[in-house]
């Protein structure tokens, strides 16, 4: 089992680590192409956007781990993009009229309301297909998943940026790249499994609905309250200290949150569909958490170790001067990121274990923690300095919340 689980991840990880290499690389290119304001505005739309996408799905997605039952795949899957179809144009309209009468909504957010639609849909659908890659052991087909998607994105942004579109090239090159890499994962779907999908009838895919309710009724709001605190920083420091700061932020976010992603999700990926079938068999996956836990563990001490004593010198080296305060902001950062790596993928057995109900009341102090920070720091490095270590105690909480789901029902 430990031989299979760890191919497993060596199979996520060489794609995940291509995607990741794509991102990198273009990164290098879009801060000579683009100012750090233009990135910070970009960035500001890009995160209303992530917060609308974990809306349009219901996060029925997670279903499909659920531990219960696993042969409602089909229906599950036809559910989610249904109602991501629906909910990507409805909650554009909702922006699109907001925009009219709520001031506080950021202008670059106002002038991009209507694109909000294609983008949020390509996002859901592409979450939805992942999850489905996952569940089906297709790891391979997944790992080439996420390369196709960071290519995509980074060619359409960096050609705009070649041509001097400004925020709107980066804002319509994530659009097509999103939907060229969704339409192109659909073809790695053997076509008679998708007609089948398709053929499902209504009355199974209310039944799906209602049957794994909890999902939209307790993931739903967590998912979202978690993207929201996120996603907020950046539309904080764009509102309090302006675009500058907002898109070298937005940089440390995007260069640290790269080995994060380039591992714990491609543990993630594995663990997820393993920790599931064990709690299915044994009812308990405490097993595979603990070996994974130590994993993740004795992967992050080094190079965040490293990183802290060198992270300013290669933000300045790779990036160049104007961004030297990415750097900065990087180092305040490490407690945040090394207990990110660490349990971010652990916390699926909360969804496995189906106590979304503690994933809520802890999303919500996650959210209340990371709105005080930002709103009562007096400067941009106080409130980073606060964001990071509260953040960092919130996930030894959620640990040990996830720990106790791993451990199972008799707990």
């Amino acid at each position: 089992m430990k031989s299979q689980f760890f191919c497993r991840v060596r199979s996520v990880l060489l794609g995940t680590l291509g995607a990741q290499l794509i991102s990198l690389g273009v990164m290098l290119l879009l801060v000579r192409l683009y100012s750090p304001e233009e990135l910070g505005s970009f960035n500001v739309w890009l995160s209303f956007a992530t917060i609308v996408a974990v809306l349009v799905t219901g996060r029925y997605e997670l279903a499909l781990f659920s531990g219960e039952r696993n042969d409602d795949s089909k229906s599950i899957i036809k559910l989610v993009l249904l109602i991501t179809v629906a909910l990507s144009i409805l909650a554009t309209m909702v922006i699109v009229v907001a925009s009219s009468f709520v001031e506080e909504i950021p202008p670059i957010v106002k002038s991009y309301s209507l694109v909000l639609a294609f983008v949020v849909f390509g996002m859901g659908a592409n979450k939805a297909l992942l999850s489905l890659l996952a569940f089906q052991q297709a790891f391979n087909k997944l790992g080439f998943a996420r390369i196709a998607l960071a290519g995509a994105i980074a060619v359409a942004q960096v050609l705009a940026g070649y041509f001097a579109l400004g925020v709107s090239g980066l804002v319509y090159g994530q659009v097509i790249g999103v939907l060229l890499a969704t339409l192109l994962a659909f073809f790695w779907f053997d076509r008679s499994w998708l007609k089948a999908c398709f053929s499902e009838s209504i009355s199974s895919v209310k039944s799906v609905a209602y049957r794994y309710r909890d999902f939209p009724k307790f993931s739903l709001p967590a998912d979202l309250i978690n993207t929201i605190a996120s996603q907020l920083p950046v539309i904080l420091i764009a509102s309090r200290f302006g675009a500058e700061p907002a898109g070298w932020f937005a940089l440390t976010i995007k260069m640290m949150g790269a080995p994060i992603t380039l591992l714990a999700t491609s543990v993630l990926d594995v663990f997820k569909e393993q920790a599931a079938r064990d709690y299915r068999i044994a009812g308990s996956c405490r097993s595979v958490f603990l070996r994974t836990f130590v994993i993740l563990t004795l992967l992050a001490f080094p190079p965040f170790l490293l990183f802290w004593w060198m992270g300013e010198w290669a933000f300045t080296f790779v990036f160049g001067a104007e961004w030297i305060e990415s750097g900065k902001y990087a180092i305040l950062l490490i407690p945040m990121f090394y207990m990110r790596f660490i349990v971010s993928p652990l916390s699926y057995t909360i969804y496995i274990a189906q106590r979304q109900g503690w994933d809520l009341s802890w999303q919500l102090g996650l959210l209340v923690v990371t709105v005080a920070c930002f709103l009562r720091a007096a400067g941009v490095i106080e409130a980073l300095w606060w964001y990071s270590v509260s953040y960092a105690i919130m996930y030894v909480i959620y640990f040990a919340i996830s720990y106790r789901c791993a451990k199972g029902v008799s707990s």
